[in-house]
């Protein structure tokens, strides 16, 4: 990999880009393993606690159990 094209990557943009793609998990468009894996990205970068999920209702109504 060319180190001189390696872009600073800006937690700021990833959070707006995340957030965005949270509408496919409320409304519905996400599968389960998608939303598990949301869920755990923004878990592990501290935005939802560790117990929550983006979107609880969307979680119960998939029978989440990650």
């Amino acid at each position: 990999m060319n180190v001189n094209k390696l872009k600073q990557v800006r937690l700021s943009v990833l959070i707006e880009k995340l957030t965005e793609l949270g509408w496919d998990y409320s409304c519905g468009r996400m599968s389960r393993s998608g939303m598990q894996t949301y869920d755990e990205i923004m878990q592990y970068m501290g935005i939802i606690k560790e117990t929550e999920h983006w979107n609880e209702d969307c979680y119960a109504d998939s029978n989440g159990d990650w």
